[in-house]
Parts: structure tokens; sequence; C-alpha cells
């Protein structure tokens, strides 16, 4: 059955509204008849157009997951295993999340033992992290743990994305500074010469 456009935006709308509320709250402390009422619906028609909770949660998780590697395809066509080929890799991640603050929410949560039911890593990390694995593995320095290394890049970008940076003036320089992101991204760049 081919769906109307109508109901595909509907369905995205719906998307982004449990995504922000799974990224603020966290999949443990949000229930059905929350989204609907931020997403304007009434539950039961929630429910018939998304199914139950953890379908939900899936369901976003893939979207998300999907809009990713969308965003990385790019870089990932394009590598070359070396130290710019990384950096692109770097860059366009840090670009998608800095884009889509809920991945990141989402992914944080998960770290701290959210949505423990489900498994999220299987589909949705371990793909990821092996095609990175795969593809950087020529470009780094002999005796680099790339787990650890590839592991580093993500908490930073997570971190970043989430709280910014607490400069030595004692303020918040967040995400909507472009300074501040030139200024992390550079780092990021100087980090990935430092192992490839």
């Amino acid at each position: 059955m081919v769906e109307t456009p109508q109901v595909n935006t509907r369905r995205d709308q719906v998307y982004e509204t449990a995504a922000r509320l799974f990224s603020d709250l966290g999949y443990d402390a949000v229930d059905l008849k929350l989204i609907a009422d931020a997403a304007g619906l009434p539950s039961s028609e929630l429910v018939d157009l998304v199914g139950d909770k953890p379908t939900l949660y899936l369901d976003v998780f893939t979207w998300l997951h999907q809009l990713q590697q969308r965003a990385l395809s790019p870089a990932l066509q394009d590598f070359t295993p070396d130290t710019a080929g990384v950096q692109r890799i770097c860059d366009a991640f840090l670009d998608f999340c800095l884009s889509h603050p809920t991945f990141v929410g989402m992914w944080m949560h998960r770290w701290q033992g959210d949505a423990a039911d489900l498994d999220i890593e299987t589909p949705f990390a371990k793909p990821v992290l092996s095609v990175m694995y795969q593809l950087m593995s020529p470009a780094v320095q002999p005796g680099v743990d790339l787990e650890v290394a590839i592991w580093d890049i993500i908490w930073s970008v997570h971190g970043f994305v989430q709280l910014g940076i607490i400069g030595q003036d004692g303020q918040l320089h967040g995400t909507d500074d472009p300074a501040t992101v030139a200024r992390f991204r550079a780092y990021l760049h100087d980090l990935i010469a430092r192992f490839t």
C-alpha cells in the first residue's frame, strides 16, 4: 500500500516531536500521551500512525540513522586513507550532529542506561563503527588504538553539541557561536592529525 505524502509528512512531524522529547527527557520518562499532546494528535491517532512506544523509538532511531547515513555518504564515498580523509568524515559527522541535536541527545540518554530493554547498538551503532574502523585503519599510525580514537571523536562531538565549552572567561560558548564551532572543528582536525 502506498501512503499519501500527507501521511508521510505527519509521520515525519511525529518523529521530530518524539525525537525532541526522547532527546530532552529520555525514553523511560516519555509516554505516548506526552508525544501525542506535543504533536497535537489524539493518542489513538498517534498509535494508528506510528505504533506503540518501543516501535516509535526504534523507528525514530532508524529515521535519524538514515539521515546520518545520507549526511556521511559523500565523505565515505570520497574517502582517502589519509589525514584529510578522516578529517572529512569527522567534519560530516560534526555537521550532522550540529544540525540534529536530538540524535546526540538520544544517544547521550542511551549511554546512561535509557531504554535498556531495547537493542539500539546492534542495528545503529555497530554497522557505522565497523565501516569507520575498516575505512580508517589504513590511515592511522602504527600502534594507535583506532577503536578508542573513533570513540574519542564521538564523545567529543556529542559533548560539544550538548554542552559547548566553558571558556577561561567563565562563559559558556556554544554551538550557536560560529567562532566556537570553528575552534572546536580545528581542535578535532588537530586531534586527527596526531594519530593519522
